[in-house]
């Protein structure tokens, strides 16, 4: 056998150093971000799939964002509903205290009460908007701010100021979800009542004792009440329908966006382990290699003679 001549020995070693130096450079690039490729032209035909998983990912964590958003503002108006349908059950046990008592003088401070707290909680703002004046995004939607001010306000139009439609929102989950209803939709009987009763404590001497005209009007105001209490409640309880659905929806995005992540750390990121072994193998190869470089590049016919 015809003996390989040094310098073809060294030729050679050269080449798988330089070789094994792309590849270590690669591997430790690879460790240090998890990816396969810096950029997507290393992908090759993969680039178009992790252009997608990317993008709809970031679709899916836009929309969880907005619904968290939601279920936050939900949380607060079902507070705010609570409070005026509190408001509305204390005028309807303070009518009752005054029918046994037979005496009305404490009801237009009681209405009063009720009106400011029905108001204040109506007209609750979220994020700079009001929670019920549908897709209209500025002023409050109780346009009545003082009590005395209802008599005047006979009609929709000047008792409350929003939009034609509720406030929706499109996750992209299903249909659109209603955020809000209008406060004309909630709360117009509420202020019937109100206009009422304040029409009744004003207009004649509400005192000690209650006749009999008065008694009939304070239960059929008590009626009244209880309708309003009822849309209220009945908005509160869609309130929470709408809540749990949202939250439901936050379910399904996230595991989504959990499922694409997986499909793109196949095709995008690398195994650790499976790296950490390759690294590991041509480390050991360049230390080889480089050791018979080294030793072959100084072989000379000098280093045998004396």
């Amino acid at each position: 056998m015809k003996p390989i001549p040094s310098f073809l020995i060294t030729t050679l070693a050269r080449s798988d150093l330089s070789r094994m130096s792309n590849d270590l450079y690669d591997l430790q690039r690879q460790t240090a971000s998890n990816n396969k490729a810096d950029d997507l032209k290393g992908y090759g035909n993969e680039a178009g799939r992790i252009v997608n998983a990317r993008a709809a990912i970031a679709q899916s964590a836009a929309r969880v964002d907005a619904a968290n958003r939601l279920v936050s503002r939900f949380e607060i108006q079902d507070t705010a509903l609570g409070i005026a349908a509190s408001a509305a059950a204390q005028l309807k046990q303070d009518i009752f205290t005054a029918l046994a008592s037979d005496n009305g003088t404490f009801l237009a401070g009681q209405l009063e009460t009720a009106f400011q707290q029905a108001t204040q909680a109506l007209n609750t703002t979220y994020e700079g908007s009001s929670l019920f004046s549908g897709e209209r995004r500025g002023g409050a939607p109780v346009q009545v701010q003082e009590i005395g001010d209802l008599p005047a306000a006979l009609n929709t139009g000047s008792l409350f100021e929003e939009s034609t439609r509720p406030l929706t929102v499109d996750l992209g989950v299903g249909a659109p979800v209603v955020v809000a209803e209008k406060a004309s939709t909630i709360a117009r009987s509420l202020y019937t009542v109100f206009r009422n009763l304040y029409d009744l404590t004003s207009g004649t001497a509400l005192g000690n004792p209650i006749t009999a005209e008065q008694r009939a009007t304070l239960l059929a105001i008590s009626e009244g009440i209880d309708t309003a209490h009822q849309n209220l409640a009945d908005a509160q309880g869609r309130n929470g329908d709408s809540l749990a659905r949202v939250e439901r929806d936050i379910v399904r995005l996230t595991a989504h966006a959990d499922l694409l992540t997986k499909h793109l750390g196949k095709v995008a990121e690398v195994d650790l382990a499976e790296v950490a072994m390759k690294l590991s193998a041509v480390r050991t190869q360049y230390e080889a290699t480089a050791k018979v470089f080294s030793d072959v590049k100084d072989l000379s016919l000098v280093n045998f003679l004396d």
